[in-house]
């Protein structure tokens, strides 16, 4: 009986290459794609270059949820399959390697929050009712914001952070390379006086600073920051814009950017994370 491509991928492919669980649901996103497609469950046959390069041009020509996909989304859907492909052709579970066509994506200028933005997310932060766990939400959230402003660091990395990573007295925050995108580099990022007072009032000797993982579906915080944005006035963009203004401000004050969002290649900075504006 033929492999799932989803089975593939969960039990295959994430173990194999450290897939988070965002990935994971990212690739899985992908595989419903193929699957509407195909009007059937996908399966490892299925990974052929006729197969992927007819899904990618009907995927191009689809609209779903009321519009067409950017090419930049349609390459993501390719780079997912186009992995899936190599590795199990390696594992001989396919008969070749896939050749696949480009897809031209057009750069746009990077586009993160404003100074002024960040700032509206932290008032609006402020606002929110309830609790996450043991934390207020109003202290959650301005928190966070705060936190990612100053590191530059991605969300996932930040949800993992303990307090014994933080140094309220140095001022800093440990980044454990276990929870970042590479899984391998620890950083540590310094933090202002203005957060440290924001952050001491619930201050604790361990456990998870904003433990969102905990009492909460860990995807349910991208709904909730787009409903942060529209409450304080501001166009989503994400979290990631935060780290893209974190550099963009960085780089304008006349330090690395590059250095600073942990990128190895400085074009990979200056093409999608520095904000022209």
């Amino acid at each position: 009986m033929a492999m799932l491509l989803r089975e593939f991928l969960v039990e295959r492919y994430a173990p194999l290459r450290s897939l988070s669980d965002r990935s994971v649901v990212i690739f899985s996103q992908t595989i419903d794609r193929v699957e509407s497609f195909l009007g059937r469950p996908a399966v490892l046959e299925d990974l052929t270059d006729l197969t992927i390069a007819r899904f990618l041009r009907w995927r191009a020509q689809q609209p779903h949820r009321g519009r067409l996909p950017s090419a930049a989304t349609v390459a993501k859907d390719r780079a997912h399959l186009g992995a899936l492909a190599t590795l199990a052709a390696r594992k001989r579970l396919i008969a070749e390697f896939v050749e696949l066509p480009r897809v031209r994506v057009p750069l746009r200028p990077p586009r993160g929050y404003t100074v002024e933005e960040v700032s509206a997310l932290i008032r609006a932060g402020r606002r929110r009712l309830g609790t996450i766990g043991p934390v207020p939400a109003p202290w959650f959230w301005p928190t966070l914001i705060w936190a990612a402003w100053c590191t530059g660091e991605r969300i996932g990395a930040l949800l993992h952070v303990r307090w014994e990573d933080v140094d309220l007295e140095r001022r800093s925050i440990v980044l454990l390379g276990e929870h970042r995108k590479d899984h391998v580099t620890t950083i540590e990022r310094s933090i202002t006086a203005e957060l440290v007072a924001a952050l001491r009032p619930q201050a604790r000797p361990t456990g998870l600073v904003w433990p969102w993982l905990e009492h909460r579906k860990p995807n349910s915080i991208f709904a909730s920051m787009k409903a942060l944005c529209v409450s304080a006035g501001v166009q989503p963009r994400g979290f990631h814009a935060i780290r893209k203004a974190s550099g963009s401000y960085v780089q304008a004050a006349g330090g690395d950017a590059s250095a600073h969002l942990g990128h190895r290649n400085p074009k990979t900075t200056k093409d999608h994370y520095l904000d022209p504006r």
